[in-house]
């Protein structure tokens, strides 16, 4: 297996992020045509709060190994996803779904979703009669192995938390703004904690969302980097650049980024 069959793109409908997070350029690139530039197999597709085509996308994805679509609004009524369980029988690349930003603000909203919701999804997902799908959840370093001294840090229950975790297949990692990166090393060790038994993997941000600006190349490429070796290691099963909302727009990020993909994407792993 190459390792471009482990990269996922976390995929927004084009023009997302026009004129939003401190980005003023105006960027056409789909999650597709982003897939082909970087040389990327898989995607996490998140509409974002836009309405979209679902089925439109899902054309558009067909030659992709791997789809999987957002799908938070689960949490609450179960029956979002049995529309998309339905079109995986036509969309036979259709593997899961992910809850997007699952602690969205803060401990309060997530404890809001009734936890038998979450496993009667899961039910769902793994004994529909199409084939099982898998069920990932996004998970920011600030909500994790918390800093009392660190205002950004957002509280959450340590005892309750590890019960919401326990429906998911797996969960993915991210480092919401590029001055947090050099705590990666260590954030990672809480997480695998957080998520012993479960299926791991990490995102990359191409833009400093947190921050509200352009990501640097030299904090993608030490990324990148060092997930390679846990990818390689086996501690993580897969790497997810974000997003394809900025990727034609001459940023350095990207192009450090695709040369990445260049050099490493070939290899077999």
């Amino acid at each position: 297996m190459k390792l471009r069959e482990k990269i996922w793109l976390w995929g927004h409908p084009e023009g997302r992020y026009n004129n939003e997070h401190g980005n003023t350029q105006v960027s056409r690139m789909t999650p597709m045509e982003c897939c082909l530039y970087l040389g990327i197999r898989n995607t996490f597709m998140v509409p974002d709060k836009w309405v979209v085509n679902r089925r439109q996308y899902n054309k558009s994805f067909t030659t992709l190994s791997n789809v999987a679509w957002e799908c938070y609004d689960a949490g609450n009524d179960p029956t979002v996803v049995d529309p998309l369980i339905a079109e995986a029988a036509d969309f036979p690349n259709i593997s899961g779904v992910v809850f997007d930003d699952f602690q969205r603000g803060g401990a309060k909203q997530y404890k809001e979703i009734p936890l038998q919701n979450l496993w009667d999804i899961r039910e769902k997902l793994h004994t529909n009669p199409i084939r099982p799908l898998n069920m990932w959840m996004v998970l920011y370093t600030h909500e994790f192995a918390l800093d009392p001294n660190d205002p950004a840090s957002k509280p959450y229950d340590e005892e309750a938390f590890p019960a919401y975790v326990e429906p998911f297949d797996g969960i993915i990692m991210w480092t919401w703004s590029e001055k947090d990166v050099h705590l990666i090393p260590e954030k990672f060790e809480a997480f695998k904690k957080l998520t012993e038994g479960k299926r791991r993997m990490v995102g990359c941000y191409l833009w400093n969302f947190g921050q509200k600006k352009p990501a640097t190349g030299e904090a993608v490429k030490w990324q990148l980097d060092w997930w390679r070796e846990k990818l390689l290691a086996g501690e993580i099963e897969g790497i997810v650049l974000h997003t394809n909302t900025m990727a034609d727009l001459d940023l350095e990020s990207y192009d450090v980024a695709k040369a990445w993909m260049e050099e490493h994407g070939d290899e077999e792993i």
